[in-house]
């Protein structure tokens, strides 16, 4: 596929993966607007450059996207969504419509590629790699599903860069580091080194590096006053003030704070702190902080006496549709797309 100008969908249905030239272009693309990026909604680091806080100022619906785990099926399945009265709208649209016409925010928390659900053939990838073998039909799917989702999370920042936003989770870490609030990357096999080798053998050292700007481009935190929302990839380990959040890439600890935290490490309630630094006052109580990260069994679990809501479950393709003025009910409001 030597499309530069490539259509989401088309990258979420690759059945190959992408060649130089589209990833070159898209990684390309992505980074220069990144590194761009409007002020109004994302305020400047204290260097003058994009911060780490994405503010959503129009009072639309906010719909949070727990890790995507190379699933470009589950990318696809959420544009497809249909949106109806029960989220105010007059009348049925799908969410990649609601996208266009600008109606609607969509916040992902992260985690882009690694698929999770694959044990058995990350375990004959690891084996075949030991043998010298790094391009194994097993992980050359492997790598079609993380780089069909990656290409698609670029193509939507591009075509809806207001209304779009990919939060850096810890797996938004190419290059397989361990540092500036990164860590290396190890579950069913050496995930981590084996896809940095693949990109560095079969794409060359320029386009994983270029991936790798991208993912030190990306947010960390997003907020929304009207839908009384913050969202970031893992629970926050730190009671963090908004210029906090807003230099959070500039230092390791902050970074690491809101994409590695355990469940249960947290022993304050950091949520509700970073709900009144950011939201409004009057409506701190009934606000909630949303986050994927570890797995849940459930459809979502609570912390910090219910302000803090967990919603990545791996066996699930679950969103959170977190309405403008309105109190968040995780029953009703965490619904299923497949």
């Amino acid at each position: 596929m030597s499309n530069k100008n490539v259509s989401v969908e088309s990258c979420l249905k690759l059945k190959q993966l992408p060649d130089y030239d589209l990833l070159s272009s898209l990684c390309d693309k992505v980074c220069t607007f990144l590194e761009n990026e409007k002020t109004d909604y994302r305020p400047l680091d204290k260097f003058g450059n994009p911060g780490s806080l994405i503010e959503l100022k129009k009072k639309l619906p906010v719909i949070v996207v727990p890790d995507i785990h190379a699933r470009p099926d589950f990318i696809l399945n959420i544009l497809n969504h249909t949106l109806g009265t029960e989220q105010n709208f007059p009348k049925k649209i799908s969410v990649k419509e609601a996208l266009k016409q600008g109606l609607v925010y969509l916040v992902c928390a992260g985690d882009g590629i690694h698929t999770e659900l694959t044990k058995e053939r990350w375990l004959k990838i690891q084996e075949n790699a030991d043998q010298g073998n790094l391009f194994s039909d097993e992980m050359i799917e492997e790598m079609r599903l993380n780089l069909a989702s990656l290409t698609a999370l670029m193509s939507l920042k591009l075509e809806f860069p207001e209304y779009f936003h990919f939060l850096k989770g810890n797996h938004e870490n190419i290059l397989n580091t361990t540092g500036d609030g990164d860590f290396s990357f190890i579950k069913y096999a050496d995930e981590g080194e084996l896809c940095k080798k693949f990109i560095s053998n079969h794409y060359g050292d320029d386009i994983l590096y270029l991936i790798h700007y991208y993912e030190k481009s990306l947010p960390l935190v997003a907020c929304s006053k009207s839908a009384n929302c913050v969202i970031s990839h893992a629970e926050p380990a730190g009671l963090y003030l908004k210029s906090d959040l807003i230099d959070a890439h500039l230092y390791p600890e902050v970074v690491a704070g809101l994409t590695w935290t355990g469940n249960d490490q947290v022993k304050e309630n950091t949520a509700s702190f970073i709900i009144k630094n950011l939201l409004e006052p009057m409506n701190c109580k009934t606000a909630v902080y949303f986050s994927g990260h570890r797995p849940v069994s459930e459809k979502f679990t609570t912390r910090q006496n219910g302000q803090f809501i967990q919603i990545h479950n791996p066996l699930m393709q679950n969103i959170a549709i977190v309405l403008p003025e309105e109190e968040f009910n995780p029953e009703k409001n965490i619904i299923s797309v497949n």
